[in-house]
């Protein structure tokens, strides 16, 4: 259920509702430890992990215009370990 963040109100839904509850999440969130704690079926972080990609991308090429530089990149995955997973 988008919206619903903190454990009393989770825990109820969990309670209240006859089949698995899915809790859209963000930081912030309880983890998925605590959510599983509380009997939550699914975690989903929705677009999250694609506009932080883009966040990544944006910051990168404002980076490389203004500075000339490349630090953006330092935490970027090795291409051996990409390649690995395709």
């Amino acid at each position: 259920m988008p919206g619903a963040a903190d454990a009393t109100t989770i825990g109820k839904l969990v309670n209240g509702i006859a089949g698995p509850l899915n809790v859209m999440v963000g930081p912030g969130a309880l983890t998925v430890g605590e959510l599983a704690d509380l009997g939550v079926a699914r975690v989903s972080v929705g677009q999250a992990i694609a506009q932080a990609a883009y966040a990544l991308t944006s910051q990168a090429a404002t980076e490389l215009v203004t500075s000339g530089t490349y630090d953006t990149l330092a935490d970027g995955l090795p291409y051996a370990t990409l390649n690995a997973l395709f």
